[in-house]
């Protein structure tokens, strides 16, 4: 028996003594209650839908970007009601320094941190293999990758060392499950190996992590909105995928009724991804 085994039996053996609560939750908007979210990305598509079905499951959140201007917009928009349980937060994914400092300041806004959500993402429009410059393979892996790598350790160091029962959910998509040949889809290969490892690393310490892998979307990153006309090729069902659809998961994947689902990478996506392979 190896010693990774031991440690394992020794964790097993510890919480055999525990009593695990099974969570009971009255109706959806108590299935976040008392929790407070940070949303990399939060002013994207995908990322503001996450919050607002975050906002009205009780939760508190933060949503992080570059554009006060646009996250200050959509915050205007939000009901009266929910309004004070939102607050900004710049940060540029560049800049990976003094990540702890990041943290350490998201955590006056509300207190303390019980979920992570990484939505921030970008692409290269029109990409070709054949014209792709190093320039603009660093710039992509570096903001979905690298970026989402070092906010996944700094959250998890967090929640770790302040025993917080925690979820961690990255948002990949549905092409890091084909052949890749852009740094887009090496970056959402990449992501969905780390979430797995991530899953494999923090679930000792209590902490939740999955992802989830959207086909295309109706965001502005595909110059596509929700409500507008959604009809495309792109999969087999003949429509983008909604955020709304995206963060109707999202949300019970980083409650409590999500702690039995562990490494998972959830396609949304009309099977591109799964059977649909492009």
């Amino acid at each position: 028996m190896n010693i990774k085994r031991i440690i394992k039996r020794i964790i097993q053996l510890r919480k055999e003594k525990e009593v695990i609560a099974i969570p009971q939750i009255t109706g959806e908007k108590d299935l976040l209650k008392n929790k407070v979210a940070f949303i990399s990305g939060g002013s994207g598509g995908i990322g503001f839908s996450i919050a607002k079905s975050f906002l009205n499951c009780g939760c508190k959140v933060i949503i992080a970007g570059t554009n006060q201007k646009k996250m200050s917009s959509l915050i205007s928009e939000l009901d009266e009601n929910i309004k004070g349980s939102i607050k900004t937060f710049i940060h540029d994914l560049t800049n990976l320094n003094n990540l702890d400092q990041l943290v350490s300041n998201a955590v006056t806004l509300f207190g303390k941190i019980d979920i992570f959500v990484n939505a921030a993402g970008t692409h290269t429009p029109s990409a070709s293999f054949w014209d792709m410059t190093p320039d603009e393979y660093d710039r992509i892996m570096n903001i979905n990758l690298k970026a989402s790598f070092f906010l996944c350790q700094t959250f998890g160091k967090y929640m770790k060392e302040n025993a917080i029962k925690g979820h961690i959910l990255v948002i990949s998509s549905s092409r890091g499950s084909e052949p890749a040949w852009s740094p887009y889809g090496i970056s959402k290969w990449g992501i969905n190996g780390m979430v797995k490892g991530l899953a494999e690393i923090m679930h000792p310490y209590g902490i939740v992590v999955n992802g989830i892998a959207p086909g295309p979307t109706a965001t502005d990153l595909l110059g596509v909105k929700e409500g507008g006309d959604i009809f495309t090729l792109e999969n087999n069902i003949g429509r983008y995928a909604l955020p709304s659809e995206i963060s109707a998961y999202a949300k019970l994947m980083v409650s409590d009724l999500g702690n039995m689902v562990v490494g998972e990478i959830l396609h949304i996506s009309g099977g591109r991804g799964c059977y649909d392979i492009r």
